[in-house]
Parts: structure tokens; sequence; C-alpha cells
């Protein structure tokens, strides 16, 4: 993405342009400014160029493949931030009133004004296939949403970012539970500060964002055996800060081309901080690739041997491959063309699975493309 500006940057070095002369007080890799990360994303050509070359303050090293540094203050907010519908009111969506080919020709924008964001689920870089540990800021919508227990507040499930106010998890999650806060924009719990190593480089980033909750919105119809409807919003109290690059929210399947994507067979994204298979938790955030079965192989698994009926819901999973006990309320995403841009998709919520984690029985995921319009109707401004 940001080849052109790479170019340009160049070619100011190569015309002994001194750029540690440029003073700012927040001068930065140019990757760890959200702001310069929207503009080369979503706004690339010659303005871009020009704002980055005037933005331009130095580099992190003397090295010649040092990476290049920017004044994130020079970059105009391209407002990527989610908005929500006014007070009390209901999407009126247009995918109710037209037909299933018209409606897949309208833009995000236009389908659902002023409500979800049009810009999510950024892809940045390449990520290995079946690897454990995720990136730093790979997945910047994950959540932690923190129980009141008898030792304190404890991280015990997950949530993703889906607007400015709100955040998507498991409605057992917060049923019955004490919600003590939710933090936004973490990696390891175990550090004050999150850095990750590549080659010749070192990022590391340390803001994260702990906040309260003011509203708790289990679905109406949520049982806890056999599960159903296992899905719940939270809405923050105040509004989650984008300005950071490991913030950002994640896409839902709101057109008709995403809602009617066929899961079978095709390999979801589950990242979380639960119990891996040495039976503690992870301080880092990990990520699994897992397959997902067929109806009739999820109910081969189930309706045989337990009390769970699955409607409204899809299996995943695979031998040592799974989500597992504290990845509750957490994703399973996917890469789609979102808006025309490649991006994650939200489509698993990460409901229930076997009580032996990793074992061959498959886990139990919310589907949400059957709860877009009941997320849509509880959120508001």
């Amino acid at each position: 993405m940001f080849v052109n500006i790479f170019l340009s940057l160049l070619v100011l070095r190569s015309c002994y342009l001194v750029y540690s002369e440029r003073y700012c007080s927040d001068c930065q890799i140019y990757y760890t400014c959200k702001a310069a990360v929207d503009y080369a994303r979503f706004k690339p050509g010659d303005e871009t160029n020009k704002l980055f070359e005037k933005a331009a303050c130095g580099t992190e090293t003397e090295d010649e493949d040092s990476d290049f540094m920017v004044c994130c203050s020079d970059f105009p907010s391209l407002n990527t931030s989610p908005q929500s519908t006014p007070p009390g009111r209901k999407l009126e969506s247009k995918y109710a009133e037209s037909n299933e080919e018209n409606f897949d020709s309208i833009s995000i924008e236009e389908q659902f004004p002023n409500m979800i964001p049009d810009k999510c689920g950024s892809i940045l870089g390449n990520r290995i296939f079946g690897g454990r540990k995720a990136k730093l800021f790979e997945f910047p919508w994950m959540v932690l949403i923190a129980h009141e227990t008898r030792e304190g507040p404890q991280f015990q499930c997950g949530g993703t970012i889906i607007t400015s106010k709100y955040i998507l998890t498991a409605a057992h999650c917060v049923v019955d539970k004490k919600i003590a806060s939710v933090r936004i924009g973490e990696f390891d719990i175990n550090l004050e500060k999150d850095c990750d190593y590549e080659k010749h480089k070192t990022i590391c980033k340390k803001e994260v964002q702990d906040m309260y909750v003011t509203e708790i919105i289990p679905h109406e119809n949520y049982q806890r055996s056999p599960t159903a409807n296992d899905i719940a919003l939270l809405r923050v109290d105040g509004e989650i800060v984008f300005n950071y690059p490991n913030v950002e929210p994640i896409c839902l399947p709101l057109s008709f081309e995403l809602r009617s994507k066929h899961l079978d067979h095709e390999y979801g994204t589950v990242a979380g901080w639960g119990f891996t298979e040495t039976g503690r938790e992870s301080g880092v955030l990990l990520r699994v690739e897992v397959p997902v079965k067929t109806d009739a192989e999820c109910k081969g698994y189930y309706n045989r041997n337990t009390r769970e009926i699955i409607n409204k819901q899809f299996c995943a999973g695979d031998f040592k491959k799974d989500s597992c006990n504290g990845d509750s309320g957490g994703p399973l995403m996917m890469k789609a063309n979102y808006n025309g841009v490649n991006s994650y998709v939200q489509y698993g919520i990460v409901s229930k699975g076997p009580i032996q984690c990793g074992s061959s029985f498959p886990g139990i995921y919310t589907d949400v493309r059957e709860y877009v319009d009941w997320i849509l109707d509880n959120i508001k401004e």
C-alpha cells in the first residue's frame, strides 16, 4: 500500500533533504500513525504523496534501510470512525425493500447510512497460515472483557469492536455476570508495552483503552442450555478512540453477498487469549485457522451426543485446532470483499465447545449472518 509513498520519500532522500531538521511532538514511524495508514490505504495518489513528503520528520535510525518517520498530526482525519443512528431510530434497511440483485449493487454507505463503518477489518500485510501467535496490530478489533470476581477483575471473555460505541460478544459472557470493564488495544496482558520484532525493525505500542460499560444488551431470547441466541452487545461509556493502529472495528456481513456466503469447508480465523493446550491462559493474543463443518457434520457431532440443537449456529474446528475457554465471545473471521476492499469480516462468535479443547468435537459458533438485523436494531447513537 505504501509503494508510491516509498518512492516519493526515496526521491526526497536522494535530493539530500534532511528530515531530522523538522521537529514535531508526535514524530513517529509512519506505520504506527493510524491517520497516515488511512491516507495510504484509502486515499492513494499525488495529494497523499505530497502530504507524506511534508510530514516527513526523520528516520528511525541512520541505517540506509531505516523506516521513515512522520509528524502524525499533519494528517487530517479521514473520518473513518464508525457512526451510529440517532437516538431511538430503527434502521430502515434497503435489504428488506429491495430485491437481492439490486441490494447487492448498492454500496455499504448507501445501504446503512450513518450506522456501521464503511472502513473496517484492515488486512495489513501477509500473515503465516496456521500460525499460533498473532502479530501486533493484526486484529485491532479484539476486546478483553473483565468480570468482577472474588479475586478482583479477571479477563474471562472476548469481544470485537463494531462501532465507536459498541462491542459484539456472546450472551453467556454477560448474562448473570458483573462486567467490570473492557480493554481495547491489548496484545500481551502481561506487558505494559507491546512489541513485535521483524527483520530490521522493532514495533512497539503501549496505548490501551480501559472503558466502563453503560449498557448490556443480551439477545432477548437467549437460553443457556441448549444454547440458543448466544449474542450480546456492550455499549461503552464514552467513545472508542480510533486514532491508534491497534484500534479499529471489524466488518460485519451486511450485504446480501456477504450474508449468503457459503461457509462449508471454508477456513476461518479465530483469535483470543483463551486457554491453550497446556491448560493455561495465554498472555499474548493467539490465532488459529479452523475448518467450518457442514450442518450435517455438526448435527452428527452434537445431536446424537448432547442436548444441543444447532440453530442459527455453525460448527468449526479440527483435532488440536479449536477455540477454547476464555475465547468465548471472540470472533471467527474470514477475508472477504467489503466495499471493494479485501477485509476481515466476522461470521461467527465463539459460543460453546467441547470440555476437552482441541478434541475431535468442533466448537459451536453463533452465526452472525443470522443476527445482522438484530445488531442494527439495537445500536443507537
